[in-house]
């Protein structure tokens, strides 16, 4: 009875103050796959089952490529390649998160290291954040600038993904950690830009380089008015705040021309390329040199 107890009180303080819940038999299943699950993270870090893929950015006046954002997966050895959207939930809320977040960091400054070695010495980088990397006691801007240093990577290659979600659970450590990386010279996006009720207000108080796009706004560019008139409006709030823009999810020519038409830098998706493991996207591109391996 009282572990019935415990489960309920865990539940209720993941919810907004002053809510109770009665204990049910789900909240102990939950309980048991979430315990599943994180025993599964820890075996995937301890055997190095992540590994990155990235997808390539291109600038949309002239089609050249302009960096990536690397992406994680999961090779699992039993249920196979398995997509973000089938773990990254509970690793972003597993004391793992941080952990795996700086291996991200460490391991696509790498492979940019490596690429603008060859012939791309422009090419640039994107990496999300986990939101436990924005924690006081993880410093971010000292792993950032370890992470430049160790492989030789310039701050201008780097550019650091927030969401409206991570930076509104932390406290204002989050705006100073990201001033001061951007003025070194390190990039800052606003990924899914529009979708978020403090878009506007983020725009306005971070230090940001960049603000992209969200694909629901992309898909329907050239059949909604709507939602042409939400990408217009980003695209000249961006050019106000001197800020450069992506658009994500772009799937057509069509949607190409337009978001060109209408003064879009940058674009990713599948128009251009799924995201590739590093052999791949080097063979894609012409980087004519062996990918980085992991470590």
């Amino acid at each position: 009875m009282i572990s019935n107890a415990d489960l309920a009180l865990s539940n209720a303080k993941n919810r907004q103050r002053g809510q109770s819940v009665v204990f049910n038999p789900r909240l102990r299943t939950d309980a048991l796959t979430r315990r599943h699950c994180d025993l599964e993270l820890h075996r995937a870090v301890a055997q190095n089952e992540f590994a990155l893929v990235y997808q390539p950015q291109i600038r949309l006046a002239d089609g050249a490529l302009t960096g990536a954002e690397a992406l994680i997966r999961w090779l699992h050895p039993q249920r196979g390649l398995l997509s973000p959207a089938a773990f990254l939930p509970a690793l972003e809320t597993s004391p793992l998160a941080a952990t795996v977040g700086t291996w991200v960091l460490d391991q696509a400054c790498a492979q940019a290291a490596m690429w603008r070695r060859y012939d791309a010495r422009d090419f640039r980088i994107a990496v999300n954040l986990f939101g436990a990397q924005l924690r006081t006691d993880h410093d971010l801007a000292s792993q950032v600038l370890l992470a430049l240093e160790r492989h030789g990577l310039p701050p201008q290659a780097l550019e650091l993904e927030i969401t409206e979600g991570i930076v509104l659970d932390h406290d204002d450590s989050v705006l100073v950690s990201l001033e001061r990386l951007r003025a070194l010279g390190v990039g800052i996006a606003f990924d899914d830009f529009g979708t978020g009720y403090a878009s506007l207000s983020l725009l306005k108080r971070y230090p940001l380089s960049r603000v992209k796009i969200d694909r629901s706004f992309v898909r329907g560019v050239l059949e909604s008015d709507r939602d042409a008139a939400v990408i217009r409006a980003i695209l000249h709030m961006a050019h106000s705040f001197e800020v450069e823009t992506t658009a994500e999810g772009i799937e057509t020519e069509p949607q190409r021309d337009i978001l060109r038409r209408l003064g879009c830098h940058e674009g990713q998706g599948y128009l251009f390329s799924h995201p590739l493991l590093p052999i791949q996207f080097a063979e894609r591109f012409g980087l004519a040199m062996p990918a980085c391996v992991p470590v």
